[in-house]
């Protein structure tokens, strides 16, 4: 549990560096923190929305879009340092990082007004929806050039972010 204290300790720290010993699973412990707060959370949402009457044929999901929002904006807070380091450690710029972060905000946004219209859809939602698709498919693209520059080897010795981390 090394890797908890040593993350937690550095949340908001982005400099310095990080070995994939102590990234990776302090990575696996928010994402399991995460799925369950996404799963308590969402079916409380969900159920708060099915429709009282008959007569509602379709409830308002935005509440549920929002929770989902801020939910993937407590991980990033929770994990955007620690990249960061990992980044460092691996001789790359911070900013790497940031990749996937646009398309996540246009695919939350998109979404959102996705699901606000589905009662009475707008002219041109269409677009928007097959956009959403394009979006989709640049974000995890991106998703996956962050993963694989994070899985990379330590550099060895001193680079520019400082002194390779004590074993």
């Amino acid at each position: 549990m090394e890797f908890l204290g040593q993350s937690l300790s550095r949340l908001t720290d982005f400099s310095g560096r990080d070995p994939r010993r102590v990234f990776w699973p302090y990575v696996g412990l928010v994402m399991l923190v995460l799925m369950i707060v996404m799963g308590a959370g969402n079916m409380i949402a969900v159920s708060l929305l099915i429709p009282a009457t008959p007569e509602q044929d379709f409830p308002d999901l935005s509440g549920l879009v929002l929770l989902m929002g801020a939910e993937i904006v407590a991980v990033v807070a929770l994990l955007a340092a620690a990249i960061a380091r990992r980044l460092h450690d691996t001789g790359r710029r911070a900013w790497w990082g940031l990749a996937p972060l646009p398309f996540l905000a246009f695919g939350l946004g998109g979404f959102y007004v996705v699901i606000r219209s589905l009662e009475a859809p707008p002219p041109g939602i269409q677009t928007l929806f097959f956009a959403m698709i394009f979006n989709n498919l640049l974000y995890l693209a991106a998703l996956v050039l962050l993963v694989v520059l994070l899985a990379q080897s330590s550099q060895a010795g001193a680079n520019r972010y400082g002194e390779p981390p004590k074993t």
